[in-house]
């Protein structure tokens, strides 16, 4: 070797060891740099001709290993869907307490039911009265805390959506930056570690978002994309956005287009969305915390509808009711008609000793006169003109459908109360025994409701009152294959306040085997129902619902033609939608302002005397409800909880224990996802972080090659100087 081969290499060999000092350097200086990984500085042996000449600089890598990378953004992405869960569930938790709490809504009911016991072992007295009412106002205030609480999670679990997906435009517009400035590197040979440490970093809390994939490309860039396809970053960011309500209600859903989407450029991205925060978020905002609201509404509706159906049964003596306004809204009283069966409804006109001063049937021809099938309009004027021809007390007494569309009674005195009984026969003093009303809804001669009980039907006497919504029909809980069940096509009509009587060409056929889906898209295309009438398919739990509603907030009626006894109504289990009822459960404010108001016992028939009567020790009513309250009624599936005849207290249980065992669940899941990605993350870190032992061995062995080098330089100067004098 020449000299001057010697004296270059010995150069390169120092350069070499600098550049391999300053690479130790950085890595030793950023040991605690968030996504630093260790660069390895590989040098190159430099032949010319054959012949060794020393050295040169090779490239400077990331140590890191790929494939383990994009195992770790996988696990992140599973534990962010699992933190958020778990995040929010432990405050639906904080809400709705364990089972072994003492301030449920289990223990609430329970309360209510023993009240109740209470007030039927002393009906007369004040403070058992008082305690009556008092109870369901904590049974419906603490529903309407868990659905305030409900949608709270639900109208905050938009918001994250929303600040989600404002972080995600951040991290592709930084991981495209960086994409340029790697570019550039790859094109003139610069090193691009830090930047591809900084890439990473920003795909890590891109993973922790959405799941994602991506691909190398040639120039060292990368394109990112959802695991469905979706783009997010090639050549330039995407643009994603979200935009949150800024207040939501039980009957919101995404499915209605009640909430905006979550878009990537102009693709709605939300369902396809399968891990990451942000698929947590919509899973809890669409379905976790719906399916809770549906279990909390079916407990406030069975309460609604089966404490109110005795209550009615009864009276408030000795105090005197002379004046009630039912809760049931009709929309057409002039047209809407009902016809009785099962027995026979009467009022009673009873005086300060309860004793009856006047009744009649309400189908007596020689009474109230009321025409079996006539109007509600024509009932009200039948009981008014009755009442009026009794007594001269009476003869300024009103019955009238008010302007709220409600029945509305009004003796005009304070002298005498107004009772109800509902009889098994026309004969006087007969069984007591509900009666059925039937209503015909849009005025075609065709019932389409049935309900129990005369003062029922037109709430006269409700305990629990709500305010219902009236613009919007769900059907019952459906399976995701359910088809219809039918032995022939059947016409479903609609009317609205502004057509009470029907919209004209806004009628569907429904056939047998339909799916939900099929029914929607029928009403939907009905171009007459169009911008009115909007039908949508509603996920809960793992079936689904049918929601009808009027896009103009206008009371609907969902009716069958007439002919097939409303068999596709019934088979689709179409009613007013209870989404939402608990949140506006309350009590009676007229129980609430006096307590003596609250039923304790019936109209009673004196066979003797041949008249009613009403006694102020009667428990009848207050014993029936508390029997109710602790004996077993029907309730609907909803949500994850399936249909079932159990008790209040144990559906009550059911719907705390259901949110302990979600949170349980998802616990255990998140446990074992933290320690896998913590796992991962530490394998990764031990391959591709900087180990100081390592790299102050290194750096030992540069300076050593560089001390070396040196000496070469120093050694080969020497020769270069003998070799000059000898010249001389």
């Amino acid at each position: 070797m020449s000299l001057v081969n010697a004296l270059n290499s010995a150069v390169s060999g120092l350069s070499t060891a600098q550049a391999g000092l300053n690479t130790i350097s950085s890595n030793i200086a950023n040991v605690n740099t968030e996504g630093y990984t260790r660069k390895i500085f590989e040098p190159k042996s430099r032949v010319l001709n054959g012949t060794g000449v020393g050295v040169e600089l090779g490239a400077i890598r990331n140590n890191v290993d790929q494939n383990l990378l994009r195992d770790v953004r996988e696990e992140r992405s599973k534990f962010g869907n699992l933190d958020a869960m778990n995040a929010f569930l432990k405050r639906v938790q904080d809400l709705f307490g364990t089972t072994s709490s003492d301030n449920t809504i289990s223990h609430t009911v329970n309360e209510l039911q023993k009240e109740w016991e209470t007030l039927a072992t002393e009906p007369d007295k004040s403070t058992s009265q008082l305690a009556s009412i008092q109870a369901g106002v904590r049974v419906a205030d603490q529903l309407a805390s868990m659905s305030k609480t409900i949608q709270g999670l639900r109208l905050d679990a938009d918001r994250e959506i929303q600040r989600a997906i404002t972080d995600i435009g951040n991290q592709l517009s930084t991981i495209a930056k960086l994409n340029d400035q790697i570019s550039l590197g790859s094109a003139t040979n610069r090193p691009n570690g830090d930047f591809e440490d900084k890439r990473d970093v920003a795909l890590n809390k891109l993973a922790d978002l959405i799941d994602i994939q991506y691909f190398a490309n040639s120039n060292g860039s990368i394109s990112v994309f959802t695991t469905d396809g979706t783009t997010l970053l090639e050549s330039s960011p995407v643009a994603t956005n979200h935009a949150a309500l800024t207040q939501v209600s039980s009957d919101n859903a995404y499915a209605s287009d009640d909430f905006n989407g979550i878009f990537a450029g102009m693709r709605d991205i939300t369902n396809s969305i399968r891990s990451g925060k942000i698929s947590a978020l919509v899973e809890l905002r669409d379905k976790t915390l719906p399916d809770m609201q549906a279990q909390v509404d079916e407990l406030g509706r069975n309460l609604l509808e089966e404490v109110n159906l005795i209550h009615n049964r009864g009276t408030a003596y000795p105090q005197m009711v002379n004046q009630t306004t039912g809760t049931r809204t009709f929309m057409n009283s002039a047209a809407q008609t009902l016809t009785f069966s099962g027995g026979e409804p009467r009022v009673m006109i009873y005086d300060a000793d309860g004793a009856e001063k006047y009744s009649s049937r309400v189908l007596d021809p020689a009474g109230i006169n009321f025409t079996n099938g006539g109007t509600v309009d024509s009932l009200a004027s039948s009981l008014e003109t009755w009442l009026r021809a009794q007594d001269t007390q009476l003869s300024n007494a009103t019955v009238t459908v008010n302007t709220d569309g409600k029945f509305a009674i009004n003796l005009g005195t304070d002298s005498l109360g107004i009772a109800f009984r509902d009889e098994a026969t026309a004969v006087k003093g007969s069984a007591a025994q509900d009666v059925s009303v039937s209503i015909d809804l849009d005025a075609d001669g065709n019932n389409d409701q049935t309900v129990s009980g005369f003062s029922n039907f037109l709430g006269l006497n409700d305990y629990f009152v709500t305010k219902q919504k009236l613009s919007t029909w769900d059907s019952s809980f459906k399976p995701g294959n359910y088809n219809l069940s039918l032995v022939g096509s059947r016409t479903i009509q609609f009317a609205d306040q502004t057509s009470p009587t029907g919209i004209t060409g806004g009628s569907i056929t429904v056939n047998p085997g339909d799916s939900l889906q099929q029914i929607a898209d029928r009403i939907n295309q009905n171009t007459t129902l169009q911008g009115r009438i909007r039908a949508d398919v509603i996920p809960e739990a793992s079936g689904f619902k049918l929601r009808i509603q009027h896009e103009l907030g206008e009371q609907l009626v969902v009716t069958q033609a007439a002919g097939n006894n409303n068999d596709a109504i019934d088979s689709l289990g179409l009613n007013f939608s209870d989404s939402g009822i608990a949140t506006k459960l309350s009590v009676n404010q007229t129980l609430v302002d006096n307590p003596a108001r609250v039923s304790r016992g019936r109209v009673q028939f004196d066979p003797i005397t041949g008249r009613y009567e009403l006694s102020n020790g009667d428990n009848q009513v207050a014993q029936e409800i508390a029997k109710m309250l602790s004996g077993q009624v029907s309730f609907k599936q909803a949500g994850s909880l399936t249909s079932g005849n159990i008790t209040f207290a144990e559906y009550s249980s059911s719907i705390v224990s259901n949110a302990s065992t979600q949170l349980s669940s998802v616990e255990t899941d998140y446990q074992s996802q933290s320690d896998l990605k913590t796992a991962l993350e530490l394998k990764h870190s031990e391959l591709s972080g900087v180990n100081l032992d390592e790299e102050m061995s290194n750096l030992l062995v540069f300076q050593q090659t560089y001390a070396a080098s040196a000496k070469v330089i120093s050694v080969t100067q020497q020769l270069f100087d003998i070799l000059n004098s000898i010249l001389k």
